[in-house]
């Protein structure tokens, strides 16, 4: 039996880190990357993330203003204010993001760090990751980065540039702060996803031992006690009950002389210490899918449950301590994991905060000037994009992809954190045992104080509820919007009515006037 050596978090993310160096968005040594695979500081990659800042921000401004060309004067003040503040907040968020990198660089190589040792502890309770899984979704996430960001610049350039020169050309600059935007907010998806990788290991891990001693249970030909599976119990009436009758028949047996609460002693997780009460165990070459992600599944289907199972059909399971060690990893491991969390959130609050007002912002406008194009309204400069429905459908996908994403990502992160606990108690109630049911209890008041949960800096949290809240405000101040818009052209009708009856009225009059005079004037005496 051989160690199968644990690929690390960075392994899968090559291709991330090489587009973040080169754009600047992360400030980390590439030599040092490209030859040990480690995030190290560098003074030059900080120097190239401030240069690259200053360059993109000033050419950002140079290609917007010759986009707009002197078109500024023509709309009304409040509507160049509103498109002024939405095609700037682009490069804020750029330069949000880059500040961020050079200031969180210590606590993005501590996360990293804390992580592979996570992995390197579950590796030898048998608990494997497939760090790949992460290395294929950081691609894909790249790709519709990439397909999102030329389609809406090469489609704007052509349907809106007059003149194809090589100067118009720097129109494609403006592609550069939304795609660092995007590039963080991978960062930010790959680093949650980690976690609730870690976490569904551990439950998908307890999971397959419950499914193989359920399934070993389902071939016991031993007999049956008849006082317990006679009589119909539910999940917390059977874990009562077991304990009880199992403390009557070892009282009755040896009754303890002095009966001593044992207190089991769960620590937090702390880094760079091997826990002295897990033992070192061996992974078997024969172990190539992903057990920690899915059950595991082999030929008998008992899975990881095999090693506390007896070789002999004929004899009952009994699980006792043996199982201890592991539950008391995974709870220590549940709190590491919670802590990591913790940290990426304080990481990538500002960063969220900005990214989700702009979202806001941005497609409730885009909405209200789809609307103004549909009703052949004018349509600011700025704004342009809306005149064309496909234009503007791809890019109120993708801002509202770059909000989706990671709400989603971090509720189910929040969720699947929560479902540790679940776990537990459902392999308890399969073991059945009073020295497993005191251990799960007492980890589960441990667990019940692990808590995750990911915020824009406090103001919201990040799950479902916030993108329902996002959704219906957009929909009533769009709401909003029209119903103003419409106001101001039945007034602007009316105004134009109310002048035209004047003008008829004093020509009339005049009319009137003259005749009057002419009469009076050619009258005989």
């Amino acid at each position: 039996m051989s160690v199968i050596p644990v690929r690390s978090l960075l392994d899968s993310q090559h291709v991330l880190f090489y587009v973040s160096s080169i754009f600047g968005v992360i400030p980390y040594s590439l030599w040092a990357f490209a030859k040990r695979t480690v995030l190290q500081l560098s003074i030059l990659g900080n120097v190239w993330v401030v240069c690259s800042l200053i360059v993109y921000s000033a050419l950002y401004h140079v290609a917007t203003t010759n986009y707009v060309k002197d078109d500024w004067g023509t709309q009304k003040t409040l509507t160049n204010a509103i498109g002024i503040f939405i095609i700037y907040m682009e490069p804020l968020m750029m330069a949000t993001d880059m500040v961020a990198g050079m200031i969180n660089q210590r606590q993005l190589v501590q996360c990293v760090d804390r992580i592979a040792r996570i992995d390197n502890h579950l590796a030898t309770e048998g608990i494997l990751l497939n760090n790949q899984r992460l290395r294929r979704t950081t691609i894909v996430l790249l790709l519709l980065v990439l397909a999102f960001e030329a389609v809406i610049t090469v489609y704007s350039f052509v349907a809106f540039e007059e003149e194809f020169t090589v100067y118009s050309l720097i129109w494609y600059i403006t592609t550069i702060p939304t795609a660092i935007n995007s590039v963080s907010r991978i960062w930010y998806v790959m680093l949650v996803l980690a976690i609730r990788q870690r976490f569904n290991a551990m439950n998908a891990h307890m999971n397959a031992i419950a499914h193989g001693l359920l399934h070993y249970k389902d071939q016991f030909v031993g007999e049956q006690d008849a006082d317990i599976a006679e009589i119909p119990l539910d999940y917390l009436e059977k874990e009562i009950f077991t304990v009880y009758t199992q403390r009557r028949k070892q009282l009755a047996a040896t009754p303890p002389k002095n009966p001593i609460t044992k207190v089991i002693a769960v620590k937090p997780y702390q880094p760079g210490k091997q826990p002295s009460s897990s033992p070192t165990k061996s992974i078997e070459l024969s172990t190539p899918r992903n057990s920690a992600i899915q059950p595991w599944s082999d030929a008998e289907g008992l899975g990881p449950a095999r090693q506390y199972l007896p070789a002999d059909l004929r004899l009952r399971v009994k699980i006792e301590q043996r199982l201890d060690n592991k539950l008391i990893l995974i709870c220590r491991t549940h709190d590491e994991l919670c802590e990591v969390g913790k940290i990426v959130n304080r990481m990538y609050s500002v960063q969220m905060l900005v990214a989700m007002a702009h979202g806001f912002v941005a497609i409730t406008a885009e909405f209200y000037f789809l609307y103004c194009s549909f009703t052949e309204q004018e349509v600011p400069i700025l704004f342009r994009s809306a005149e064309l429905f496909l234009l503007a459908l791809t890019y109120i996908s993708y801002t509202a992809l770059k909000c989706i994403v990671p709400i989603f990502v971090c509720w189910k992160t929040k969720t699947d954190s929560h479902r540790t606990g679940i776990e537990m108690h459902y392999l308890a109630n399969v073991v059945d045992e009073c020295h497993c049911y005191e251990v799960v209890n007492h980890l589960s008041l441990k667990l019940l104080n692990h808590h995750l949960n990911f915020s824009a800096c406090g103001f919201f949290d990040l799950d479902m509820t916030t993108l329902y809240a996002i959704t219906g405000a957009i929909t009533s101040y769009l709401i909003i919007l029209i119903q103003f818009n419409l106001a101001a052209i039945q007034k602007s009708s009316s105004n134009s009515t109310v002048a035209s009856n004047d003008s008829t009225t004093t020509a009339v009059s005049v009319i009137e006037t003259v005749v009057t005079t002419a009469l009076t004037t050619y009258v005989p005496n």
